[in-house]
């Protein structure tokens, strides 16, 4: 028999969503399950449109110019805070924000989210997926300030490295003296 008590709300309404994939005792569970939860069709049916959403503006982001996507321009998660790892279902969730970012940098703090990424085992190192967000939340400005020091502190390098060339000299010399 499944254990459907140890999965999140939104794990349940994916599963719902799917449920003619089912076995006929992990349907009955999964309608036990919905009604302990107190999630009615009607959520369900809310999810899904939802994650119909968030998919289409997925292909949409995917769909954008290489140009205008290789030079760094539009939103981006920035930032990690309250981090679990659920290593047994291979997924994380965390807070972050989401930025307007112009090459890359970030400009403007959009909003703050959870957000939830499936982490995949693959050669001996794990990838994640895109950040799914769950949650919206008030703007965490710790995290935004946090952000934009270590964004200027890269800025600053840059800088000084175009500013002074020797800086890159030296360092390839000791690269290529090492290998």
């Amino acid at each position: 028999m499944p254990d459907y008590q140890r999965l999140t709300d939104d794990e349940i309404l994916h599963l719902a969503e799917e449920r003619e994939q089912l076995t006929e005792n992990a349907r009955l569970v999964l309608e036990g399950e919905l009604h302990r939860r107190k999630i009615s069709p009607s959520d369900i049916e809310t999810y899904g449109i939802q994650r119909q959403a968030l998919e289409n503006t997925e292909k949409q982001k995917r769909a954008v110019h290489p140009y205008i996507r290789d030079v760094g321009l539009g939103k981006k998660f920035l930032g990690k805070a309250n981090r679990h790892h659920d290593l047994s279902n291979n997924f994380e969730h965390y807070d972050t924000t989401l930025w307007f970012v112009v090459f890359w940098f970030p400009v403007f703090p959009i909003a703050s989210y959870t957000v939830r990424r499936v982490l995949e085992r693959w050669w001996g190192g794990v990838a994640a997926s895109k950040e799914i967000p769950l949650e919206r939340h008030p703007r965490n400005w710790e995290q935004i300030l946090l952000t934009w020091i270590k964004a200027m502190l890269v800025l600053w390098v840059i800088v000084l490295l175009l500013r002074h060339p020797w800086w890159i000299a030296y360092l390839l010399t000791k690269l290529h003296l090492t290998s």
